[in-house]
């Protein structure tokens, strides 16, 4: 998924010559769906998103300049896989597809990495060296890196907020405060700061984000220079010349005109007198106000956001842990603050509250099963977590930069499943609460008062003020009562407000609030209120009766109904201040056969329209509810009642979790329980009457059109839901290949939504499988029309089995990658891009996967394939049949859940028996074109204290056979192997912590006898490493240099040595470690790669990627010359933490594309990085590098 801007790096590497690498990372694809739980999908108006260096992404890079999306809103859906926050936006393809895919993500870290010492880097030895004593751990105790791995979010909470922003956005006035005209810059000071958004240095990117944020706080104006822009890195060079120091930032300098005058570092920022600086910036607060509002003024006019809104997303977390991602403005973007961590030591676990009220520590440590938040002021946010422990309420206020206070009280001890915040007209909120009891299941009412400063004094609550703070006041909760009827658990709420004004003559408002959970009953509970007279007065409750009201005798259940339906009688009265409100229940709806897992309204155009109800069930529909002649019944229904028989793990067999309206109401998003995001657009009626100009025509025609509305599926946002174990490139880089615990193998491809865009998407699941898998390789050829040679598009893959699988691509699937390649190249043309069915006359059209089988066929029943993927998408419409379906993909429509599921499985062609245990590794030598040699296949299985099990066996990939037992190598699993380029060795290493080359027999054939290996010991490094290797990998460019990545936290380079007295020997050339540690003494590497492509000028050097147990990336620059000793290897980018993984990356592959980078010397060369992690994750990094 797009990401927006790069972000570049200046990389002095030492050789025999000083020269300047510009380095580029772009994260272009994230996919995952390893949450499942419910209340965790928003879908909502956001900013548009940006890369997490800070910068904006326009929609179309050619047509829109990007400062003009700066503060653009879009439709984002916002949704929770694991550990890691997506925001995913949507994109019409070339071929009409609606492509919705994430543009951004959030990760929750619980400590900042620290880096080790770096390379030496001219004129910046003192900041590296502060770089790697440094570590700063986040506010309020967070818990050690190991947590991160270990917890997933559990819910998530949207909030805005307009008006008057201060500390919390006060980082927007700055920004968006134009830089002195050029007529008034000449006369007066202005204040410039040097930074460098591409900055690897953390301690200084936290030093320049500190800044900025600290100006923002006082409101002073100030020009930003970007050292690692190319357009200003001539002023740059020119400030540089005038403070003395390099690459350091950031950086402040005072200018008049054209003299700029050098003030200091963040030092001298932290210890100058802020208020003589104030005072000798010359530009006027007024004129820079005026200019502010006035832009504020067009960007509103223009349907853009203000920048005095506060955007936020509350997450909530497994271990209990609760923090806030609010939007400072797009220099800063997406800044985390932490409301709840956990310190390992219980003594300090909940010391950062400022009040906590009589809170146990231990009860913030449970998961939470909900979270709702509300914002009371551009600085105060106030939050609610219901879990097995109770109700908690944390009310969140920035003083200043430095200073962030948390008010935390417990008004409940009983378990709740729910909580929902209602924010009034009338400085109240109301707070819903549902329990998660096994018996008598209530739906708590709350109502919490708070007031501005000048609202306090008249207020007759004063006495009961619980946060009391210069702006705001916020009173005691106050606990009005129960509603009674559920049976069981309630798990979700939605409010619907205005719902009539002024009823016979009365002045009345009256809203409504549907509430629901495992009961699969939805009630509707009618809020009427009206004003009270002066009598009537509002009952404070203290806290002592808050946590011990619920004990009140209970009612039967079972005759509540019908004591208070023949009336309509009030079940409970809330006194408000001035009115009061009584509740009484509207409606029960029944429809639903499982728990009831969402509840959403649609949001009106007019008071007058009726209402629409959305929910969602574990019974995999989602049903919209309407009022017809006070009768609610479902008028429409999308998903898949029946379910999807044979279909893939995953989809929506277990329902869906929740489920949204888009913003403006014409799609639906649904959470699938499997993690998938599931979307329907509203198509509209191909036939309307003529537009009337009558007001209650065009009301019953918006009636009409939702009661008979179509909804249509839109391809899905898919992803692994588990431990991501490998995967393999196609040998030509046309798609990717992943397999997971999951049980599934799922194919990627790139697909076109712009004229110079594209989005990778899953466009095949090749293989559904009974166990979990564990490996996988790619082992046709690069010529699709060749007989000679093992074909193209075949896989081989490994799973908790003995047995290898064979897959060959099905007819179908060629189908769909001809079109998708053809529509990104524009000269490609039909001839070219058609399939040759000629030369692929003995491939199968499709393949089908048997009820309770585990091998996929090559031919199915034509109807009993339709049936079994097939599922009502609408009252009485199904699936398209499988015919719709071919047509489909030759018109470039993309496959939907369920059709990935059934329709694009890849039929299995052989099983390779052999391995006396389960699989664990694969790795394939695809033969050049035209030669002799066979395409081999390296498998290995977990050794149980059987040396004999530690053999590695070869396969020809073409006949299927095993043609070699490589013995007495290892003593225990074989963990990784790798071929090298030319296939003369073979390296592998695993638990033993030895490494060893195999190579290759001159003159050996291969036979199919198992007694003739091919290839022999011949060298070995024992106790390569301290630790078990995770990964070696060989050079593409210099088939005998070999990289090892070990949990010891080091990455070695070897090289093989060719000796004509002694044999081959492993000699080894350099040892480094990552840079980013994650605060530990080190960093287990657990993935190394080399990428390919590398022009012959720079042969000396390799590209190398590293992935660490931490989930982080790096890519180094490491010398592979024989005299490499006297080199040192560079660091040429750090992923960001918000890019990069949050558990172990299990595996890293660089995509073959040799022929892109055949540049001329000086332009950049350009790579793609593939990894997959533990995270259930799956990202994709265009990285750019300039020599």
């Amino acid at each position: 998924r797009q990401c927006g801007d790069p972000t570049y790096y200046h990389i002095y590497r030492r050789s025999h010559h000083q020269s300047i690498m510009e380095t580029s990372c772009k994260l272009s694809f994230h996919g995952a769906s390893g949450n499942s739980c419910p209340h965790s999908l928003l879908c909502v108006e956001a900013p548009c998103s940006t890369t997490n260096d800070g910068k904006a992404a326009a929609p179309d890079a050619d047509a829109v300049e990007s400062t003009e999306s700066n503060n653009q809103l879009v439709d984002t859906v916002i949704y929770a896989s694991s550990g890691v926050i997506n925001l995913a936006t949507s994109h019409t393809t070339t071929s009409n597809n609606c492509i919705t895919s994430v543009a951004k993500t959030l990760i929750t870290r619980t400590l900042d990495h620290s880096s080790a010492p770096l390379p030496s880097i001219e004129g910046n030895n003192d900041a590296a060296a502060a770089a790697a004593s440094t570590k700063r751990v986040l506010a309020r105790g967070e818990a050690i890196e190991d947590a991160a791995a270990s917890r997933s979010v559990t819910a998530l909470a949207w909030f805005a907020a307009n008006g008057t922003v201060a500390a919390i956005d006060g980082a927007d006035a700055a920004s968006t405060s134009p830089p002195p005209s050029s007529s008034s810059s000449s006369s007066n000071n202005h204040l410039v700061v040097l930074i460098s958004e591409g900055n690897f240095n953390f301690t200084q990117t936290a030093n320049q984000k500190n800044a900025l944020q600290l100006l923002a706080d006082l409101s002073l104006p100030y020009t930003t220079i970007d050292g690692m822009d190319p357009d200003q890195r001539e002023k740059r060079n020119e400030l540089f010349d005038i403070s003395g120091i390099r690459g350091n930032y950031p950086q402040f300098f005072m200018c008049k005109g054209q003299e700029c005058e050098f003030l200091g570092n963040y030092e001298w920022l932290e210890s100058c007198n802020l208020d003589e600086l104030q005072k000798s910036i010359s530009v006027t607060e007024s004129v820079v106000q005026e200019e502010v509002v006035a832009d504020k003024e067009e960007q509103t006019n223009d349907g853009k956001s203000d920048s005095s809104t506060s955007f936020g997303i509350v997450s909530a977390f497994s271990d209990g842990t609760v923090t806030l991602w609010n939007w400072k403005n797009t220099d800063l973007g997406w800044v985390e603050h932490v409301l709840i961590g956990h310190d390992p030591d219980p003594a300090k676990r909940a010391k950062h509250h400022v009040d906590q009220d009589g809170l146990d520590g231990d009860n913030l440590q449970e998961s939470i099963a909900d979270i709702s938040a509300v914002s009371l002021g551009s600085n105060t946010t106030l939050v609610a977590t219901a879990s097995s422990k109770g109700i908690i309420l944390h009310l969140f206020n920035i003083v200043s930069q430095q200073q962030e206070d948390v008010y935390s009280r417990q008004i409940s001890h009983h378990a709740a499943a729910s909580v929902h915040f209602v924010e009034t007209s009338k400085n109240e909120c109301y707070l819903f609460a549902g329990s998660a009891s096994p018996l008598h299941n209530k739906v708590w009412v709350y109502t919490l008062p708070h007031y501005s400063g000048k609202d306090m004094a008249s207020s007759s609550n004063s006495s009961s003020a619980w946060v009391t703070l210069p702006v705001l006041t916020v009173c005691d909760p106050i606990c009005q009562g129960s509603l009674l009827g559920h049976q069981d658990w309630i798990t979700c709420f939605a409010w619907l407000d205005n719902l009539n004004v002024d009823s016979n003559g009365e002045d009345r408002e009256e809203a409504l609030l549907a509430s629901s959970g495992h009961d699969a009953k939805i009630r509707l509970w009618k809020f009427a209120t009206r004003a009270s007279s002066s009598s009537e007065v509002v009952e404070v409750i203290d806290n002592e009766d808050l946590t011990t009201i619920e004990g009140e005798d209970e009612v039967d259940e079972a005759i509540i109904d019908d004591l208070e339906e023949e009336e309509g009688e009030a079940r409970l009265m809330v006194y408000h201040s001035g009115s009061s409100t009584a509740v009484s229940l509207e409606a029960l709806l029944l429809g639903h056969e499982e728990p009831v897992t969402s509840l959403t309204w649609r949001k009106r155009k007019n008071i007058n329209e009726k209402p629409c109800l959305m929910s969602s069930s574990m019974d995999r529909t989602i049903l919209l509810w309407m009022d017809d002649e006070d009768v609610w019944a479902p008028v429409s229904r999308v998903g898949s009642a029946g379910g999807i028989l044979g279909g893939s793990i995953g989809a929506s067999l277990m329902g869906f979790v929740d489920a949204r309206f888009s913003p403006n109401c014409n799609r639906i998003v649904g959470h699938g329980y499997g993690g998938s995001i599931h979307l329907w657009t509203q198509e509209e009626l191909a036939q309307l009457e003529a537009m009337e100009t009558d007001e209650e025509k065009q009301e019953e025609d918006e009636e009409d059109e939702l009661l008979n509305a179509r909804w249509v599926a839109d391809p899905c946002v898919t992803g692994h839901f588990r431990s991501v174990e490998d995967m393999a490139w196609d040998p030509e880089g046309e798609y990717l290949l992943t397999t997971s615990t999951d049980q599934t193998t799922r194919l990627w491809a790139e697909v076109m939504v712009g004229p110079s865009e594209c989005r990778w998407v899953e466009v095949g699941r090749p293989q559904v499988h009974g166990y979990d898998m564990t490996s996988i390789a790619c082992v046709g050829g690069t010529d699709a029309t060749s007989d000679d040679g093992v074909p193209r598009h075949r896989f081989i893959s490994g799973a908790d089995e003995k047995v290898l699988r064979v897959f060959d691509a099905p007819v179908s699937t060629l189908r769909l990658l001809s079109s998708l390649k053809q529509t990104r190249l524009a000269s490609y043309n039909d001839n070219n891009s058609t399939l040759n069915e000629g030369s692929a006359s003995w491939r199968v059209e499709r393949a089908f996967l048997p009820s309770l089988g585990l091998s996929n066929k090559a031919t199915a029943d034509q109807e009993q394939e339709s049936s079994k993927f097939s599922g009502p998408t609408n009252d009485d419409e199904f699936a398209e049949s499988l015919d719709t379906l071919e047509r489909k993909h030759v018109d470039f429509t993309l496959p939907s859940e369920r059709d990935l599921g059934v329709t694009t499985l890849w039929p299995e062609t052989r099983k390779l028996f052999g391995h006396e245990s389960e699989l664990v590794c694969l790795d394939a030598y695809r033969a050049p074109l035209g030669s002799d040699e066979p395409s081999l296949v390296a498998s290995s299985c977990k050794a149980r204290n059987d040396v004999a099990s530690a053999a590695i066996r070869l396969w020809n990939a073409k006949e299927g056979k095993c043609v070699g037992i490589l013995k007495g190598g290892h003593r225990s699993t074989v963990s990784t192997m790798s071929f090298s380029r030319d296939g003369k060795y073979l390296a592998s290493s695993g638990k033993d912590r030895r490494i060893c080359i195999w190579k290759k027999v001159e003159g050996d054939s291969l036979s199919s006898d198992e007694s003739i290996s091919g290839y022999e010991l011949a060298a070995a490094a024992d106790s390569a490493h301290k630790r078990i290797v995770w990964s070696v990998h060989f050079c593409p460019s210099m088939p005998n240099i070999i990289a090892s990545g070990s949990r010891d936290g080091f990455v070695k380079v070897w090289m093989v040595c060719e000796t004509s007295d002694e044999g081959p020997q492993l000699k080894e050339l350099l040892k480094f470690e990552p840079s980013t540690k994650g605060g530990k003494k080190s960093e287990p590497v657990t993935a190394v790669a080399f990428a390919e492509g590398l022009p012959d000028d720079i042969i000396q050097y390799g590209i190398l990627g590293i992935g660490t147990e931490s989930g982080r990336i790096e890519v180094w620059a490491v010398p592979i010359s024989d005299d490499s000793a006297s080199k040192e290897p560079t660091l040429l980018h750090a992923i960001a933490a918000n890019d990069s993984h949050f558990d172990t990356v299990k595996k890293l592959s660089w995509r073959p594309m040799a022929a892109t980078n055949n540049v001329e010397s000086g332009a950049a060369l350009q790579f793609t990085l593939a990894s997959c992690s533990q995270d259930s994750g799956v990202r994709i990094y265009n990285i750019s590098i300039s020599i």
